[in-house]
């Protein structure tokens, strides 16, 4: 592997980690937090937020199964397709979310400030070159370029 690619890796793991730790105080999984994220954008069924969160369906079914549980979002048939399963954010969700949306930002801005504003910008423009590459190859991936 390349060295790039292993200091990228390092550094994923090591924000995935902080960000679980830190979450543990609002009694969220990083995977509860993103859902709560995609909803307060706006309501969806299960597949969207499958495909907007990047991962397998059974794993949103079981992440809205706990956040139903506590009271944070309402999962509900949807009247047009019976096979859909819509998803909501109550208000105790909407007021948790934006609680640890706030305090997230903040952890986020002091552990990005070892590097510099322009060591951001520049990060940041590299990161959404590899970003749209690895998108480009996914997709010709799917359409069997």
């Amino acid at each position: 592997m390349t060295a790039s690619y292993e200091r990228i890796k390092t550094a994923y793991l090591l924000l995935d980690d902080g960000d679980n730790n830190f979450l543990k105080q609002y009694d969220l999984t990083l995977a509860q937090f993103y859902a709560l994220s995609w909803l307060h954008e706006s309501p969806q069924n299960m597949s969207q937020l499958s495909d907007n969160m990047l991962c397998d369906p059974s794993n949103i079914t079981r992440v809205a199964a706990i956040l139903e549980r506590k009271g944070l979002i309402t999962r509900q048939r949807n009247e047009q397709d019976r096979r859909a399963v819509d998803l909501k954010l109550t208000p105790a969700g909407e007021r948790l979310y934006r609680e640890a949306v706030q305090a997230h930002e903040a952890y986020t801005r002091r552990r990005m400030a070892v590097l510099t504003a322009v060591e951001q910008e520049t990060l940041t423009a590299l990161l959404d070159k590899l970003i749209a590459g690895l998108r480009r190859e996914l997709q010709n991936q799917a359409s069997g370029a």
